[in-house]
């Protein structure tokens, strides 16, 4: 099956995981829920409330997108905090983990030591370095648009274990079927190969 880990397509019968916020009205079948950094405010706490609630829902598949950013006006320490909660809603409710992470991985990752749930990092494009860094301390990744055109990630893409990666539009005008025929082509695999790959790696993500 060929399946969209994350995107902004409101489309109801979409096969994917639709990233959806606290005030929209607009319910898919699948859908993560969370506080992304840049809209992080004074009232959050009464954000984080909704989103508990919203998560409870058999539709909502992972909490997210949420994380740390460092180009966005809080502060690390605020963010880490609203972060740290979102992260205690998805160990209560064993969902995964749906990060946004812009220059901040190595605080992601101390923040989520001992997390046992499975964590994906959501339109993973940095250097093989911070890919290799993630993997080692039990990270998923997110590869979306920027494995169509940059070489780098391809080279990326083409070394990592199976195990370890989903595959997403995010709000790219792209198709996720034209996304898997380059993921495909980039490993030097068959399209159904790589279904297979992706649709265990949903399976353990889920817990389908």
């Amino acid at each position: 099956m060929i399946f969209d880990f994350h995107h902004h397509h409101k489309i109801p019968d979409y096969e994917g995981v639709y990233n959806k916020s606290v005030q929209e009205e607009f319910s898919p079948e699948f859908y993560s829920i969370g506080l992304h950094p840049q809209d992080i405010n004074e009232d959050w706490e009464s954000v984080i409330e909704k989103v508990h609630t919203a998560a409870k829902t058999s539709n909502c598949l992972s909490i997210g997108e949420c994380g740390l950013d460092a180009f966005v006006n809080t502060s690390i320490e605020e963010q880490i905090k609203v972060f740290k909660s979102q992260i205690a809603i998805a160990e209560e409710l064993q969902k995964p983990l749906t990060i946004h992470c812009v220059r901040r991985y190595n605080e992601v990752i101390t923040v989520c030591k001992g997390v046992r749930i499975p964590k994906i990092i959501h339109g993973f494009n940095k250097r093989e370095t911070i890919a290799t860094q993630l993997l080692q301390n039990g990270f998923y990744l997110s590869f979306g648009a920027s494995l169509l055109n940059n070489l780098s990630l391809q080279k990326t893409f083409q070394k990592i274990p199976n195990e370890t990666f989903v595959l997403e539009t995010d709000t790219a005008e792209i198709s996720i079927e034209m996304l898997y025929e380059k993921a495909a082509m980039v490993r030097g695999i068959s399209i159904m190969e790589l279904e297979n790959i992706v649709d265990y790696n949903l399976k353990t993500i889920f817990r389908w």
